[in-house]
């Protein structure tokens, strides 16, 4: 008797995974949706549902709840070792709910854990991306950091930083960057470093220090790698 009551709850929840996808692939989301909590009721660690159900969440702005099945199914494929469909989940997380810095951070951990290093980085800076509005700058900065501990001189990741910093009101951490920063660049990058830093300090000396590497660069810098028509030679 219990197999027989086995083997149909088992026929019912394909039932209702069918019904599910059907609904789905129709555009019935709202149906999709009520079906697919129905079989994680009785199957809360299903990964395949909760990663059907958890973009559908995110296009009708429940965020939160889409997120906690992205994290709970890339958790359960990470401790099962496998990771690329972890990636993969991780990836479809990070595309449904842009403004999730955890979905970044946590897929940029599993590449580098997985020793992809460059990717890691990309992944830092495609997230970093999505976070340009005010609110969100300490997101903005928690991926930037991640960032230079991948690759600490790039300079565009270093001055956008610097950036964040200055309109955080973080004037100490904003003025030693920039300060390292100086030693680590030349030309032109090294122009628009120590222009930032001026716009910073507004001092005589840091303002002459920038004009003398611009009239430096202007006179034996290769016009080839100066700055183009409409570009100038500061942050």
């Amino acid at each position: 008797m219990d197999a027989v009551l086995v083997g149909l709850l088992c026929d019912e929840r394909k039932r209702l995974l069918a019904d599910a996808n059907r609904a789905r692939n129709r555009g019935r989301h709202r149906t999709a949706i009520a079906l697919y909590k129905r079989i994680l009721l009785e199957e809360p660690h299903n990964q395949h549902v909760a990663l059907r159900l958890a973009p559908l969440l995110a296009a009708r702005c429940e965020t939160f709840e889409a997120w906690q099945l992205f994290r709970a199914a890339a958790r359960a494929l990470l401790r099962a070792g496998r990771h690329e469909e972890c990636l993969v989940a991780l990836r479809e997380a990070c595309r449904a709910l842009p403004l999730e810095h955890d979905a970044w951070r946590f897929r940029a951990d599993l590449e580098l854990k997985l020793g992809r290093d460059q990717v890691a980085y990309e992944t830092l800076l495609e997230g970093r991306q999505h976070f340009r509005s005010p609110g969100t700058r300490a997101q903005a900065i928690g991926l930037l950091r991640r960032a230079r501990a991948i690759e600490p001189w790039d300079p565009e990741v270093c001055l956008d930083l610097a950036r964040l910093y200055a309109r955080t009101d973080l004037g100490t951490a904003t003025r030693d960057l920039l300060g390292s920063l100086s030693h680590q660049t030349h030309g032109w990058s090294r122009c628009r470093v120590l222009f930032l830093h001026w716009r910073l300090t507004l001092s005589f000396r840091d303002l002459w220090t920038w004009l003398r590497a611009v009239a430096q660069e202007l006179r034996g810098a290769d016009p080839e790698s100066g700055p183009r028509f409409g570009e100038t030679p500061w942050a």
